[in-house]
């Protein structure tokens, strides 16, 4: 129930005025993402997918976008998340950031191919760069943090 709680607020303030403390170029880091990612790592398959359904579904009803689009992008984040902890020996910081990398481009994919589906436009910008490192930049600085809580 906490982290239903943490994943809410964390929801709250990617919508808010303050998330956009941390915007480059115009690009926001995806907090929500990243709480996802964590999670995942930590916790079992169900206890992942339940979370990720539920703050996807939230984040769906209070964003403008396509409906479920990001329910199911959180839960590809999830599956993709546990198929690279099952096959790598995800402890070292350089795997789990580099799993950030990865599920930060395959977000940035779906998320094209649905502009491109509804539109006939695509671009793949070297914005989408900068959102990746600052994704990485964001769960660096939360691992330090979580690093630096429990020594």
């Amino acid at each position: 129930m906490k982290a239903y709680l943490v994943g809410f607020i964390i929801l709250l303030f990617q919508m808010s005025t303050l998330a956009h403390l941390f915007t480059v170029n115009y690009i926001t880091p995806d907090f929500l993402s990243i709480f996802v990612i964590l999670y995942s790592l930590n916790n079992p398959l169900h206890k992942s997918l339940k979370l990720a359904g539920f703050l996807g579904f939230m984040q769906d009803l209070f964003s403008p976008t396509v409906f479920l689009f990001n329910f199911i992008t959180k839960i590809l984040i999830v599956f993709t998340t546990i198929f690279f902890k099952e096959r790598f020996f995800y402890s070292t910081f350089l795997v789990k950031g580099l799993l950030v990398a990865v599920v930060s481009f395959i977000d940035i994919v779906i998320k094209t191919t649905v502009v491109y589906i509804k539109t006939g436009f695509f671009e793949f910008s070297t914005q989408n760069f900068v959102y990746i490192g600052l994704n990485f930049a964001i769960f660096y600085m939360v691992s330090l943090i979580n690093e630096l809580r429990q020594s």
